[in-house]
């Protein structure tokens, strides 16, 4: 199965799993422990999923991504980003849309969070 078909799954299980009266869950707002502890689920609605395929629409929005982020860096960007972003750009437009959007994702996440996962 595809990465994005098994996230996909497990994101519908989970809300299914979660939603009122499956699995003998109480509705919102309700107490979910005894009354006088103090303990409730909390209603706030799930954030959007993104649904992502393997598209070459979705390799220009990863691309636009990178490029956005990469316009608005203070410092330059690590080398690996802009080589991992270059290589995903062609291989999209060669039609080897999977590596194309593997490499964008990673080029990505440097972006993002840097090579020790912290966010900047």
């Amino acid at each position: 199965m595809y990465p994005v078909r098994i996230a996909a799954t497990l994101a519908l299980l989970v809300t299914l799993c979660s939603s009122p009266g499956a699995g003998g869950n109480p509705p919102p707002n309700q107490s979910a422990a005894p009354s006088g502890s103090g303990a409730t689920i909390s209603s706030a609605p799930p954030p959007p999923m993104e649904v992502t395929s393997d598209t070459p629409e979705y390799c220009r929005h990863l691309v636009n991504r990178v490029h956005d982020l990469v316009q608005i860096a203070a410092p330059p960007p690590p080398l690996e980003v802009a080589d991992l972003s270059l290589q995903g750009q062609r291989m999209c437009e060669h039609g080897q849309v999977r590596g194309g959007i593997m490499r964008l994702r990673r080029a990505l996440m440097l972006m993002m969070h840097g090579d020790d996962g912290t966010a900047r």
